[in-house]
Formats: structure tokens, sequence, C-alpha cells
């Protein structure tokens, strides 16, 4: 049987995540930072060598720079740190004590705790916009949190959720007749703190969150950000609170005010485990995917998560398509007559669109332009991706339409068509077969730009892949099934445009119907 181009490289892709998978299961040396030398003590660690994984603008980072000041810093977000000492890429990672240990409890192999910390601790504390809603949010909180202190609530969540590790969200009732609508910006990417359980956000935090909306008589929203995404949130009051193990460090405290401290944590001191051999590496190739399968995906119906993340992904990719081609469509009429203005209009427009970063664009729509109104995350990332399809859609027009020779309008024009029909009917049909391939490529293009949502609170796949990996501390199974479904997505949008195109182009419409019924050997 002969396949096509795309076939084949259909065949190529799938060939390819394939053996990616095999290699990464069936183990590869590691490349040890520390030249294969067991770290003992902190002491070892400040050297020029070596490499240390920190949080970006966490206290750990600074901690990091005052006491191990010749060591090489490596910014990672924590569930990737863990993973990059396990696998040999720094030589350390330094973060909250607590949740290395709990990484190590639930079966991160490949790494240990060093029985010495750090020598400072880490302030944690409620993160308060500036700009809330609420009045004297401030005051309210920290009111809460003395009186949680007095009554030893405060001791009891500590000692329930970081200490014994339980993980069972108690009842409290929530406000009788709310009054207020309280916004609470979390991550859900830090056990014990904030984190999904059976699909739930739960976790230290998130018991405060409830605890403090029902002392408040206040309804409760929770809103989860990327990392760094949190505390521009608070500061433009697209969160009236963050609760996320949020740490006190002096940039943040001038963006925006901070409660009174919940508690201080110790920083611990992760390093690779070479000793020894892990766990159930004798195990076949198989064993090891069915049990990386079912922790993944089965175990508290982790795939619910991922089948919701791919409807949002796919919900945005779809609308931000028919809105953008819409677009492009409608720019493309109001510039094709040579209309100064509406040129000049379009070429600002899409310089000043096509000019920034992705991310850059989708905060500015959502915590500036759209940040008096109340339209979603999912609603934004439509708007911005239509905006930046719309331009590449009006751009393939252009080169369409200027592919057709000109003497296919005066000869439309001698026939007595009008200029509107001469379009329409002579030059568009025979645009849009020279686009099309790149239109199908541009969709490619906007599936994978979607994975940076989770920057405004948007729940899409590439988030729900660092929700998992975050409770189960594995990169592997998580990672290959967002590249799988990408890619089953590419193949979905793009087999959809292919035929389309055929709808477009008469010769494979033709083709199509000649060859009806007739297979091809």
């Amino acid at each position: 049987m002969i396949h096509s181009g795309k076939e084949k490289n259909y065949f190529m892709a799938a060939g390819l995540i394939v053996l990616t998978a095999f290699l990464v299961f069936a183990g590869h040396e590691h490349t040890h930072a520390s030249d294969g030398k067991a770290i003992t003590s902190k002491e070892q660690l400040n050297h020029e060598n070596i490499r240390i994984g920190v949080g970006q603008g966490g206290y750990a980072e600074q901690v990091v720079g005052k006491e191990l000041p010749k060591a090489r810093r490596v910014f990672l977000v924590h569930t990737d740190g863990y993973q990059a000492v396990a696998e040999g890429k720094v030589d350390a990672f330094i973060f909250e004590r607590y949740a290395l240990e709990l990484a190590i409890k639930s079966g991160l192999e490949g790494v240990r705790l060093l029985d010495e910390n750090m020598d400072e601790t880490i302030p944690v504390a409620v993160g308060i916009s500036p700009v809330s809603h609420i009045d004297d949010l401030k005051g309210k909180i920290d009111s809460f949190i003395d009186e949680m202190k007095e009554n030893g609530t405060l001791d009891d969540m500590y000692d329930r959720w970081v200490i014994k590790n339980e993980d069972e969200m108690p009842e409290i009732k929530p406000a009788d007749d709310p009054k207020i609508h309280l916004k609470i910006g979390t991550t859900g990417i830090v056990p014990p703190f904030s984190y999904y359980k059976d699909q739930d956000l739960c976790g230290y935090d998130i018991e405060l969150a409830y605890r403090f909306a029902s002392w408040l008589g206040a309804d409760l929203e929770f809103r989860t950000y990327d990392f760094n995404g949190l505390i521009t949130a608070a500061a433009t009051g697209d969160a009236d609170l963050l609760m996320s193990e949020l740490n006190v460090t002096p940039e943040r405290e001038a963006a925006l005010p901070f409660s009174e401290p919940l508690f201080e944590i110790p920083i611990g001191i992760m390093v690779h485990d070479s000793s020894g051999t892990a766990s159930g590496s004798g195990a076949s190739f198989l064993w090891k995917v069915k049990t990386s399968f079912e922790k993944n995906f089965i175990r508290e119906g982790r795939w619910k998560l991922f089948l919701k993340g791919v409807l949002v992904t796919f919900l945005i990719t779809a609308l931000s398509m028919i809105f953008g081609t819409i677009l492009g469509f409608v720019l493309f009429l109001w510039c094709r007559n040579g209309n100064r203005t509406a040129n000049a209009v379009t070429g600002v427009f899409g310089r000043l669109i096509q000019g920034m970063p992705m991310v850059v664009l989708l905060m500015i729509l959502y915590y500036i332009v759209f940040k008096e109104i109340d339209i979603g995350g999912v609603m934004v990332s439509v708007i911005a991706f239509s905006m930046t399809f719309g331009l590449s859609v009006y751009g393939l027009l252009k080169v369409g339409v200027g592919a057709v020779d000109r003497g296919q309008y005066e000869a439309a024009y001698a026939l007595g068509y009008s200029v509107n029909r001469t379009f329409f009917r002579i030059i568009l049909p025979q645009a849009l077969p020279h686009v099309m391939d790149s239109y199908r490529s541009e969709t490619v293009t906007l599936i994978k730009a979607t994975a940076i949502v989770g920057y405004i609170a948007v729940q899409d796949l590439t988030k729900v892949g660092d929700i998992v990996r975050a409770r189960t501390y594995e990169a592997f199974f998580p990672l290959i099934a967002i590249a799988v479904i990408y890619f089953g997505l590419e193949a979905l949008f793009g087999f959809a445009v292919s035929r389309i195109c055929i709808l477009f182009d008469r010769k494979k419409k033709m083709r199509t119907g000649i060859l009806k019924g007739v297979k091809l050997k």
C-alpha cells in the first residue's frame, strides 16, 4: 500500500515517541554533575563545580546565595527539581524539608536527604492583594490567624497535613448567607499544602482557605495559577489571597502585603543517591509500564483530570481557529482594495501582536485589558489566540491572492463581473488551494502554543501534567502522555483541515470523486 508524505511523517513521529519511551524506561546512564562523588555534607556543596536547583523567587534561592555562594544555582520548579536530582542533572535541590520528605515517602527513587538543613528557615504567610474589593482584608486575615493560633487550630492543621501527612479534608461549614466573594489563588502542585486528590483541591492551605471563608462569611472560589503567575494575580486583583505555601521574601513584600506568619519551615537538602539498587530496578520493562500507568492514570481517577485538560485544550484550539479564521478573512476584505487607513491600522496591530511573546500577550489581556471584566481564562485565551491566528490567516490570504494572475481580474471585468463577484467567484477559489497546506501548519502551531495558558489560571492539558507529576513524582508517563495526546490532537485537526482542503481544491475534489470506490494498492 502506498502512503502519502503526511502519513509517513505521522508514522515517524509515533515511532520516535515509542523509541523515546523505551529508552527512558529501559534505563540509561546518569550524568552526574558532581562526577559521581557522593555528597554527605552541606560543606561539599559550596564549590564552583556544584550545581544546586532552587525555586525561582523563593526564599531558598536567597538562602543558597548567602550560605553557598560559590555554587551555581539552577532555577527549577520543584517537581522538575526532584527529577533533576534523581537523574544527576543537578547535584542538589534545596527546598522545604517536609515537602522533600513527602516526595521520598511517596516513592521518589534515586535521591536522599542530608541530615543537616540550611541554617535559615522559611517564613510562610498568606499573600494579600493590594487592590482587593474586600475592605481591610489584611486586618481580617490577621485577626483570623491570631484566633486560629490561640485556639490551637493552626497547630492541629500543621500536625495533620505537614508532620503526619494525612490527606483527609475535615468538614467545614460554609457561610450561611455569604455576602462576599473570596478568590483564592493557589497552584495545586505543592503537597502537602495545595494539591489535587480525587480531582479536588486539598491540603493545609486549602483547609485554611475554607476556614477563613466560613469565618469571613464569604463564598469561595479557587483559581490555580502557574507559580510565576501567583504574585501577578494578587497584584492585579485577580485573586484576593494567595495560599500555596507562599514564601515571604523582600521582593515579594515590595509587590504586595503579607499576613502574619503562619509558620516557619526548615530548608532541606536533597542529593542524588547512587548507593545500592533502586527498588524495582530489576523488574521487567512491562511491569514498570503497568505500575506507572496505574499510578499516573488509574489511581484517584487521574485520567479524569487528563480528560478535562484535553477538552479545555481542544475547546481553546477549535474556537481560536474558527474566530481567528473569521478575523483574518475580515481583515483581508477590509484591506484588499488598498485602503490606506485599513492597511496602516492592520500593519500596526499585526506588528504589535506578533512582535511580543504569546505568554506576554496572554497576561496583558488577562491582567490589564480585561481586568475589570469578569470573563474566565479560557475566554481570554480564545481571544488572544484568535488574534494571532487571525493575523496568520490574513498573511496567508495576501500570499494566496497575490499568486493569482492579474489577467484573471481583467478577464472577469471584461465579462461584466463586479469587483466583489470577481473576488468571490474567480479569485478566492484559485487562491485558497495555494495556502491550505500552510493553513494546516498554522493549526499545528496553534495547538502547541496553547500549552502556556496555565499562566492565567486555565487548567489545560499541560497544567494537568504538572498537577499529576506533583502527586506521583514521576516525569515519564505524564510527559509522554501529554506528547501523545498533543500528537493525536494535531492529527485530528490536520485531518479536518485536509477534508476542508478538498472542498476548496477543485482538482483534489474531482480526483476524489473519480477514484471513489477504487482501492489503491
